[in-house]
């Protein structure tokens, strides 16, 4: 249970917000004399209370000056849950008719959301001309029926990290390219004692997102026009049988450890600082981690995309995070507009994303110094500036999909399975909660 403590005896009627921990949870409020107070749920990444100071500070520095600029303003925020908890707390607190005023939302979450109709639509408060400052992908992936109901904030890219120090002992200037190079690759990093790659492999969205980039990469699609699961279908099943027989080549060529079957991205970064692994599969959101982790991977550090076979390309995906406005009263509505808005301003947000190392997704912020001077930033934006960059479907059905894919792949990787076995539990898994919610 999150439990909160009032600030008193501040300068002004309300300053900044301070954290207290109390029986080993964390809320953190701000109170004031008079005025609008909104409640904000986030996971604690996007606020003061985030694991990296720099991220902390940024956080802390953007709510003092929030609150400078807007007193009659009270901010209070308590921590979300990670993972699909935090959804399920949601929909929970819709149901109950206790949501909070605003929150941090995880971009494929929104579907969901605006299917309770508490999620409150965006258009009147941010204009169109506003919005063309983002990425169109990042404001279409939050669109319904004409309308906008939440403002993308940052994005991630998922793909293979390398040292390219560790490339050059291997005998080579650049990764590989497609699949049979990546073999060959793998070849040569056996024959050093390291495992070829890692990439995780447990039952959550995060295997799922790296096995997406490549299905898309592969000419995959998950749904139809009306938003019916197809993954299971023609095309669409070989590339996704597809995507399961490469990981399992990975691991019966030894390119791969089995025990990814149990490790999500964070779990298997150790294994990528000690040089057991060659390249290792992440998020461009923990680049800021990695760093922190080993310092000296800063101007060590590469990125590049699944080498698929065909010479396909893999899908950049836009994921990432987005605030929503569940507050209808008008007063409230505004009050939490604020709020967002001062986040989204270039000058604000620009600050929030270099201090996490998260991609821009307003695209002026590429042009600022930490963007435009780090080379490895720059090498995400070149991924980005082809032009493939998909969003995952904005339909409801898309969280059962994943976690249907990813609880299959432990047992591919076992050889327990066959590919096509795990598409045909897939497809049972997905169908049968696609009926449930159809008949509703």
């Amino acid at each position: 249970m999150l439990k909160t403590e009032k600030l008193r005896g501040r300068t002004g009627a309300a300053r900044l917000l301070a954290a207290t921990i109390l029986a080993g949870s964390l809320s953190v409020v701000a109170t004031l004399a008079q005025g609008v107070e909104l409640t904000l749920w986030a996971p604690p990444t996007f606020t003061p209370t985030a694991g990296l100071p720099a991220v902390a500070d940024a956080y802390k520095d953007l709510y003092d000056r929030f609150q400078a600029e807007q007193p009659d303003i009270t901010l209070k925020f308590e921590i979300l849950p990670n993972g699909t908890e935090a959804l399920q707390q949601l929909l929970t607190a819709a149901t109950a008719g206790n949501l909070p005023d605003l929150a941090v939302l995880d971009g494929f979450w929104i579907a969901r959301l605006v299917e309770t109709g508490k999620l409150q639509p965006l258009d009147e408060m941010w204009p169109a001309e506003a919005r063309a400052a983002f990425y169109p992908q990042a404001v279409d992936a939050v669109t319904f029926e004409g309308k906008v109901y939440a403002a993308w904030f940052h994005n991630a890219w998922r793909g293979l990290f390398y040292r390219p120090s560790v490339m050059a002992e291997l005998g080579y200037t650049e990764p590989p390219k497609n699949w049979d190079e990546f073999v060959a690759f793998g070849e040569k990093a056996k024959a050093a004692g390291k495992s070829a790659v890692m990439l995780p492999a447990s039952g959550t969205e995060l295997t799922a997102l790296h096995m997406l980039s490549m299905f898309w990469g592969l000419g995959g699609n998950l749904v139809d026009d009306t938003g019916k699961p197809v993954f299971f279908d023609g095309a669409n099943r070989a590339a996704l049988e597809q995507v399961y027989a490469l990981y399992r080549e990975m691991v019966a060529k030894g390119m791969m450890p089995l025990d990814v079957s149990t490790m999500d991205e964070s779990a298997i970064r150790p294994f990528f600082y000690s040089g057991e692994t060659a390249s290792v599969a992440q998020s461009s959101s923990a680049v800021t981690q990695m760093y922190a982790d080993v310092p000296d991977l800063k101007g060590d550090l590469g990125a590049y995309s699944y080498p698929l076979p065909g010479g396909a390309q893999a899908s950049p995906i836009l994921v990432g995070w987005t605030y929503g406005i569940f507050a209808d009263d008008p007063e409230r509505k505004a009050a939490a507009w604020a709020f967002v808005d001062f986040v989204l301003k270039p000058e604000n947000l620009g600050k929030l994303n270099a201090a996490a190392g998260h991609l821009p997704i307003v695209q002026s912020i590429w042009d600022q110094d930490f963007y435009n001077n780090d080379p490895l930033m720059q090498q995400f934006k070149a991924i980005f500036d082809t032009g493939a960059m998909r969003a995952r479907p904005n339909v409801p059905i898309y969280p059962t999909i994943t976690n249907a894919w990813a609880l299959q792949m432990a047992e591919v990787l076992a050889g327990n399975i066959t590919p096509a076995q795990a598409v045909d539990n897939a497809r049972d898994q997905v169908m049968t909660e696609y009926d449930r919610m159809s008949s509703r």
